[in-house]
């Protein structure tokens, strides 16, 4: 009986020993992973790997079948692949593995949220998620509302870029409806630059090393996740290409009645307003490829009275609320001086029936700066202007219920906000 009990125990302490160690759980099925590419969709990749676009939305958790992000790894339902969970050590605990990265999201408000809930909910402070939306007053937000989420700064993804791309760089970001987007690119060698946003050409000023463009975000621009598409032509012919995700958040943008002055309700014509946003179109769309300013745009007006900020949510005689206020009006008596705020060439110095007496400045790379409802212009077609040269007068004339100067800036003929280029320097 003895040696038979001896003879089980040597039994069973060679099969511990031939057994392999303990995993952390038990195996799981899972498919295969993929990360995505520059120019990648979510029903171009489910169609490459034979599975429904539907299907790999359900695999991956996504809300939004139209929103992945370069470098996002991408389960591909059933491809049969069987992955062990790792082992466990002592070691592995103690190094510092870096986190997963996360892309930004866009949240719609429901009902009972809070700002500080959201943010708690998504691991952010109140402060991250107001600076990402630009909001005014963080105790007011409404159900239907599009919040963008960025992601822990920890966490932010890094995405790497085909060569000659060494870094691209976005600012600010997010970018927020209406504000200029500064685009910067260096390059490991030599290369012509160019690229698209939301179906819009990208123009880029710069030399062999990299490059810069400027890109008009529209005030009514949804909210959103979108690709910036880049591309480098080298020099013996070849084209590399890539992408960046552009975070757009919402403006803080208030709504507004215009009561327009009696006798000008004409003004209000839709074919007038047509024909002479024609005529506007026509000169935004000029480019000239070398900027004519340095640095930080100084006021056109001494005046700091701001009676209607830029992207206000506008409508007319009580009318539906259609339109957004394309620049920003400071309020200043009749015949007050208004000075160029940089250096560029005036393309226009005019009468116009609804922006009145109008002077436009380019400003070299489809920069334009617009001053309507002058008394009086004091440039002319052609001239080249410098930072304090005197434009002109406030007035009111055209579609205005007083006096007061209308500041405009467009980029790539999309209106911005002209307060944006007083505070930050561009590019």
């Amino acid at each position: 009986m003895r040696k038979l009990l001896t003879l089980c125990l040597l039994s069973l302490a060679i099969l511990l020993m031939a057994a392999p160690p303990a995993l952390a759980g038990p195996p799981v099925q899972t498919g295969e992973a993929y990360v995505v590419q520059p120019g990648d969709t979510l029903f171009a990749i489910a169609s490459r790997f034979g599975v429904t676009a539907a299907d790999l939305a359900a695999a991956n958790d996504l809300g939004n079948l139209d929103l992945i992000f370069v470098g996002q790894r991408l389960v591909i339902p059933g491809s049969g692949l069987l992955i062990e969970p790792a082992i466990v050590t002592e070691s592995d605990e103690e190094e510092d593995a870096p986190p997963p990265a996360l892309p930004p999201k866009v949240y719609v408000v429901q009902p009972g949220d809070t700002l500080f809930t959201i943010a708690s909910r998504f691991g952010l402070t109140l402060t991250d998620v107001v600076v990402a939306n630009g909001i005014r007053n963080p105790d007011y937000v409404y159900v239907g509302q599009k919040l963008v989420i960025p992601p822990p700064k920890a966490w932010a993804a890094e995405v790497s870029h085909p060569a000659p791309f060494a870094a691209i760089e976005l600012s600010p970001e997010p970018v927020l409806q209406g504000q200029t987007l500064v685009v910067r690119v260096t390059l490991s060698e030599p290369a012509t630059l160019s690229g698209e946003f939301d179906g819009r050409p990208l123009f880029f000023t710069g030399d062999d090393n990299g490059g810069w463009t400027l890109v008009g975000i529209h005030a009514l621009q949804e909210v959103d996740i979108y690709s910036l598409a880049l591309r480098a032509r080298l020099k013996d012919g070849t084209e590399s290409a890539t992408a960046v995700n552009v975070v757009v958040g919402p403006g803080p943008y208030a709504t507004e009645n215009i009561q327009v002055s009696p006798g000008r309700e004409n003004l209000l014509d839709p074919e007038l307003i047509q024909a002479e946003q024609e005529r506007m179109v026509d000169l935004w769309n000029q480019f000239s490829p070398r900027p004519l300013w340095e640095g930080t745009f100084a006021p056109p007006i001494a005046s700091s009275r701001i009676t209607s900020p830029f992207g206000t949510r506008r409508s007319y005689n009580n009318g539906p609320v259609d339109g957004f206020h394309t620049g920003t009006d400071f309020g200043a008596g009749t015949d007050t001086p208004i000075y160029a705020p940089a250096a560029g060439r005036v393309v226009l110095a005019e009468e116009l029936p609804v922006r009145g007496k109008a002077v436009l400045i380019d400003h070299g790379t489809g920069v334009f700066s617009g001053y309507w409802h002058q008394s009086d212009m004091a440039v002319r077609v052609g001239q080249a202007v410098q930072p304090g040269d005197l434009i002109g007068y406030v007035g009111d004339t055209g579609l205005v219920t007083g006096a007061h100067l209308h500041w405009e800036m467009r980029v790539g003929s999309f209106a911005v906000d002209p307060m944006q280029w007083i505070e930050t320097a561009m590019p």
